[in-house]
């Protein structure tokens, strides 16, 4: 039989409850280090995780609050804010307003300064991900896959209004649903707000410096107090913002607009492509972008919503009587000033519609045409810096290589200038 030996000497009976007494001291002094580790674990997992918004305040008020809660401010945006100078955001020409050191800092996260980004994506159309990954990646912002209907997937009993059957109505109602399900990744996932970019749009290489303009205006539109940060970087009390579209309408009687001159993005006028009514730039010069209240658009290249935007969305275009694409659906939420659905546009659009080089069937999975031609270089709508288009570039860092596709950049005086306005008679005079 062998002989136990510990650190102190050779084993004895008469040494044994000294042996148990210090054995129950390092056991109580190792499960006391256990509950200090554990615990300091569970207060860096708290006190390091991603917030979800801090928007309980919004959300758990929603009948009686119209402001939007807090995007979710990022580690690299945290930092940037620290010990920085104070407003070296935009600012509003003709009253000082700027945005504060909280809305630019949100605007620095990694979701363009909404709670997600979400991109609308079919699982076949791989071609397409991966465009939009590589130019999400270059401009620096991140996304969720929200995944894409198919139309015949749907049964006719989910279905609120009688669909006329017709070729393509598949597609127009995969889409519909695709939509529906970003309002409903809103409510239960109870975000802020989001954004959602179809996986064939484009946007101009700036995009992050021209959403703090977005910013700086919306919340001029909604005339945010200055001494009161709001929760959004957007404002509070926005439902849709309609970011990439074909058209825009403007509402009658209502002239307010945030103007934004000496934008080098703004594509030349002989260039502009929609399909509708556009609001009247004929106060303007070539170079002005505008932001205001609008009574509808067509297209959903891009929007946002608000937790109370999803909320009504499904409401109006899902639970009541609906049968129409989706655009048109939206639209009717901007029109029905009854539904108290605020909406808020751009023009020109800062989302455009991107054809890529190639054969030209790829181009939608809603239009069943043939197209049998092959396109030699791809282009796209309403943007002038196009990240798709310069990716290339962007990609080895060569921002002197990066080209306008409409041809040489405007000379401009210096920076963009913005201001707001509250009727046309006063937009006449300052143009």
């Amino acid at each position: 039989m062998g002989i136990d030996i510990d650190s102190e000497g050779a084993y004895s009976p008469s040494r044994r409850p000294a042996m148990i007494r210090r054995e129950r001291r390092d056991t109580k002094r190792r499960m006391v280090v256990l509950s200090l580790l554990t615990c300091f674990a569970f207060l860096t997992m708290v006190a390091f995780r991603r917030p979800n918004s801090l928007m309980s305040e919004y959300t758990h008020q929603l009948a009686n609050s119209t402001a939007s809660a807090p995007s979710r401010i990022d580690a690299h945006a945290k930092s940037w804010l620290k010990g920085r100078p104070k407003s070296m955001g935009p600012i509003l020409s003709n009253s000082g307003r700027h945005l504060s050191d909280r809305s630019l800092a949100d605007l620095k996260n990694t979701s363009l300064g909404f709670e997600k980004v979400f991109v609308l994506n079919m699982p076949s159309r791989t071609d397409k991900l991966d465009a939009m990954i590589l130019a999400a990646s270059v401009t620096g912002f991140e996304f969720d896959v929200l995944v894409g209907v198919q139309g015949e997937s749907v049964s006719k009993k989910a279905l609120s209004g009688i669909w006329e059957d017709r070729p393509g109505i598949d597609g127009v109602v995969g889409c519909w649903r695709g939509h529906m399900d970003f309002a409903k990744e809103i409510i239960s996932r109870r975000l802020s707000s989001a954004i959602i970019i179809e996986d064939d749009a484009d946007w101009d290489l700036n995009l992050r410096s021209m959403m703090e303009y977005i910013a700086l205006g919306s919340q001029t539109l909604l005339d945010t107090p200055q001494d009161q940060p709001p929760h959004s970087p957007y404002g509070d009390g926005w439902d849709l913002m309609w970011l990439g579209h074909c058209a825009s309408s403007t509402i009658k009687g209502d002239d307010r607009r945030f103007i934004m001159r000496n934008d080098p993005s703004v594509p030349p006028w002989q260039h502009r492509a929609n399909y509708g009514d556009i609001p009247d730039m004929s106060p303007y010069d070539n170079t002005t972008r505008i932001l205001f209240f609008t009574a509808g658009n067509t297209c959903t290249y891009s929007y946002a919503l608000s937790y109370r935007g999803a909320a009504k969305i499904l409401k109006y275009l899902s639970m009541d009587v609906f049968n129409k694409p989706i655009d048109f659906g939206l639209r009717e939420m901007c029109e029905k000033r009854e539904r108290g659905f605020t909406c808020i546009s751009v023009f020109p659009q800062i989302f455009g519609e991107h054809k890529p080089a190639g054969a030209k069937e790829r181009d939608s999975d809603i239009d069943q045409q043939n197209r049998s031609s092959v396109r030699a270089k791809g282009y796209s709508h309403n943007i002038v810096h196009s990240t798709r288009l310069n990716v290339e570039h962007l990609i080895d860092g060569r921002l002197d290589l990066v080209e306008n596709q409409y041809g040489e950049d405007p000379h401009l005086e210096g920076p963009i200038l913005t201001e707001y306005r509250t009727g046309r008679e006063e937009q006449i005079r300052s143009g």
